[in-house]
């Protein structure tokens, strides 16, 4: 397989041409579901944050007893399971109802071949290697609520479809190992997050920010700004396309469901009940621990099926049509049975399916510049909170893409 490298210019032109782009988000906020009589999921009146969904209790600042995500609570709708905002905490989309969002993807459908970036977000406990964007925000407290891009082009995952060996696991891609590096892309107070000054009082790139405690920063949780800047284009806060998403682990013992199944809201559905997309067996997952053992923490989802075409096979993920690539959280079972096998995977490892009932590495979390079970041998320190995907620019249009992002930053600075 051949491998892709990206040059630093051009990855700071394909970082910036972003900058147009409002996206959708949700913040960490499943600590708060104790106010919907999840209490019992957590002592002291506390759910199980994503950033700790199977409730570890690690210390404050990797999961545990976070408090919620303090924009959140003071949000337009208070505090409330699943709520995806624009920038500036606006509300995008009226949330399906009764789910939390744990993980969000827009249909990617109409397969761009390029190579691809990655562009993720971190818990609060999670840093870089030495020298990236990650690790410096970290050492300043500001990392939750950034959106970073890999340093490393991927090759697009659909190149990966058929390729799976049929075993729930099977094994690393060729696209995974080699390590890499990130960049910050876009910084908490481009959302308008809270970096611990307080909900609505934002901190630029670069500064010190207060120490993390629980309740004090921004995490951004689950993150989309493809194929459109966000689900609702249209300004009647309906989803104007189709969107994914997984649920936490407490809301899922809840309705009898999986947290790592994936859930469809149709175009125009708004807040109506989703339907089951994909059950976590279709893509390997509750396997090695059994049911409702994997949780599904950031995902990007290419529904490629035409509707009754000669391709189609009914509603949910078509096996080799529809493909994904995803992460999984601390406590999943299928990490521990992988990591048992000697595999330094963990939160922060991106994974592939294409739906055949397997799944496999795609990349190591080291590949994208976070500091991994690989490097550090911590199980629990690399977390991966969400993943959207940016393509390379064609080399003809490097010098347009240049002058565009230029154009733009002189506009901003205005």
């Amino acid at each position: 397989m051949k491998s892709f490298t990206l040059l630093p210019a051009l990855l700071s032109v394909a970082a910036f041409t972003g900058l147009t782009q409002a996206q959708t988000f949700s913040l960490d906020d499943n600590p708060g579901a104790a106010a919907f009589g999840l209490a019992s999921f957590g002592p002291a009146g506390f759910g199980f944050g994503a950033e700790d969904p199977f409730g570890l209790f690690l210390p404050a600042t990797a999961g545990g007893l976070v408090g919620p995500s303090p924009s959140l609570v003071f949000s337009a709708f208070g505090l409330f399971d699943g709520e995806l905002f624009a920038p500036g905490m606006v509300p995008d989309v009226v949330p399906p109802n009764g789910f939390a969002v744990n993980a969000l993807s827009a249909d990617h459908e109409g397969i761009n071949w390029d190579p691809i970036l990655i562009k993720f977000s971190v818990d609060r406990a999670t840093t870089g290697l030495p020298g990236t964007s990650l690790a410096i925000e970290s050492m300043f407290s500001q990392a939750p609520g950034d959106i970073y891009t890999s340093t490393r082009a991927f090759p697009h995952p659909g190149t990966f479809v058929g390729s799976l060996t049929g075993a729930p696991f099977s094994g690393v891609l060729p696209s995974a190992g080699g390590g890499g590096g990130n960049v910050l892309t876009y910084d908490e107070s481009f959302f308008g997050l809270t970096a611990g000054l307080g909900a609505g009082v934002t901190l630029p790139a670069g500064v010190p920010a207060p120490p993390i405690f629980p309740g004090t920063h921004d995490n951004l949780d689950a993150y989309n700004d493809l194929p459109a800047p966000t689900l609702d284009v249209t300004g009647d806060m309906i989803n104007d396309f189709d969107y994914f998403f997984s649920i936490s682990p407490d809301e899922a013992a809840i309705t009898g469901t999986s947290s790592a199944d994936i859930f469809d809201v149709a175009t125009g559905a708004g807040a109506t009940a989703p339907i089951p997309y994909a059950p976590s067996f279709t893509m390997g997952l509750d396997v090695f621990g059994g049911f409702a053992t994997d949780d599904i923490d950031a995902l990007v989802l290419w529904d490629n099926g035409a509707p009754l075409g000669p391709n189609w096979n009914g509603p949910g993920g078509e096996p080799l049509i529809d493909f994904a690539i995803f992460s999984l959280a601390n406590g999943s079972m299928s990490l521990a049975a992988i990591q048992a096998m000697g595999l330094p995977v963990d939160g922060s490892t991106v994974f592939f399916t294409d739906f055949t009932g397997s799944f496999a590495v795609y990349a190591f979390g080291s590949d994208l510049g976070i500091l991994d079970m690989m490097m550090t041998g911590d199980h629990f320190q690399g977390n991966l909170d969400a993943l959207e995907i940016i393509f390379v620019p064609a080399p003809g249009s490097i010098a347009i893409l240049a002058l565009s992002s230029l154009a733009l930053m002189h506009r901003r600075r205005r």
